[in-house]
């Protein structure tokens, strides 16, 4: 056998083609490139995770931390402070403000309510208490179109308009039925 490399068959032109082979090394990295293909397709699914999988994780992060966040924000509020609020004229008019621009929609500018309840009777839905109000503002309903405020609002916001809607009770202006249970006026 010679070392001289072989002339292929044919030439075009009356030029003739040697026969080269391709080396090693490159053969090789071919032959990887289509095995890790095929490896990578069977097996992405178990290394890398979906979109649907990606949010799943992030919703549970969100709804963790929001819990924690709830539970922190509901340890500084209580039935003390709301009541404080409600003589206190600056937080009144910041949550009527706050209800003027939120509020009205469901419950009409005066608290008698529309599709929300009448606020200014002596009925309550959710509780009875100034932190039941809170708690119904901060969570929302649901199944209901009660927004959770406490998502858009600072606390601080949330808690005037608590303190605010306290104030209307018992003022009784006609409108919605009652609904809910008897409930005193807070004083």
């Amino acid at each position: 056998m010679s070392d001289e490399p072989k002339l292929l068959d044919h030439s075009y032109d009356g030029i003739q083609e040697y026969d080269n082979p391709l080396p090693g090394w490159w053969s090789a990295g071919f032959w990887a490139t289509i095995i890790f293909a095929f490896a990578y397709v069977a097996l992405s699914p178990l290394l890398v995770s979906t979109p649907d999988q990606k949010y799943r994780a992030a919703l549970a992060d969100y709804t963790s931390k929001k819990e924690r966040r709830e539970i922190a924000d509901a340890a500084n509020v209580s039935e003390a402070i709301l009541e404080r609020g409600m003589h206190d004229p600056k937080v009144v008019d910041k949550g009527a403000a706050i209800f003027a621009v939120r509020c009205v929609s469901c419950h009409t500018a005066d608290g008698h309510g529309l599709i929300g309840p009448n606020l200014t009777d002596l009925y309550q839905l959710h509780g009875s208490t100034r932190m039941d109000l809170f708690t119904t503002i901060r969570g929302g309903v649901l199944g209901t179109p009660m927004l959770a405020w406490g998502e858009q609002m600072p606390p601080t916001d949330v808690v005037a308009v608590a303190t605010f809607a306290a104030t209307l009770r018992g003022k009784n202006i006609p409108g919605k039925p009652p609904q809910g249970h008897l409930v005193e006026a807070f004083k």
